[in-house]
């Protein structure tokens, strides 16, 4: 008796916590919404990295260590046509390539977790074919010229420069610490939802 008790007891209690909405179908806790969790961040959030030409800043056109100084870049068109729906960030590197592959992967994970904000391109160039093409096209953006090194990771978002939206974009090769590469990532997304009329 005293066990039919107990399994009614358990039923009950699971029964009730599923019917009440304690348990939830979503693995990672959220509603799926992050809607009201992105606009408070951007609402608040004040950006670390200004216009500018040296290494700590978004650039407008080459920065101050590339041999084209000074000089506009030649957006790429899957660039541009991304940045009508979102920032646009990606990275150039090659599966099974010891030193870029840490660097790649901390893109992806920003990627992933940023992903309602921004357009990511993995541009693996051991996949071939368009991808590969892609990688070699975004070398336009490498922070020194040629030679073109890998891991290449790319911001591009859009930037208000004396009252005139701009593309305003930023990079680099080899690796670039977590808490260094979000801020950017963030940068990124920040000067695009206020600049984008989103």
């Amino acid at each position: 008796m005293s066990r039919n008790i107990l399994l009614f007891a358990v039923f009950s209690v699971a029964s009730i916590l599923l019917l009440s909405g304690c348990t939830s179908n979503n693995s990672n806790g959220n509603s799926g919404d992050n809607s009201d969790a992105e606009k408070s961040w951007l609402d608040t959030y004040t950006p670390i990295h200004a216009v500018g030409t040296g290494s700590n800043n978004f650039w407008i056109s080459y920065p101050i260590d590339h041999p084209n100084a000074s000089q506009p870049v030649d957006h790429l068109p899957w660039v541009l046509n991304s940045l009508n729906e979102n920032a646009v960030i990606f990275v150039v590197h090659r599966t099974g390539c010891v030193t870029c592959q840490p660097q790649a992967d901390r893109m992806i994970a920003l990627a992933e977790k940023y992903e309602d904000n921004v357009t990511f391109y993995d541009l693996d160039i051991t996949l071939g074919g368009e991808t590969e093409q892609k990688a070699y096209e975004a070398y336009v953006y490498d922070p020194a010229g040629p030679p073109g090194y890998i891991a290449l990771s790319v911001l591009v978002t859009v930037i208000e420069v004396n009252g005139e939206i701009e593309y305003g974009w930023h990079s680099w090769e080899g690796d670039v610490a977590d808490e260094e590469l979000e801020s950017w990532v963030r940068d990124t997304i920040y000067y695009y939802h206020i600049n984008s009329g989103s």
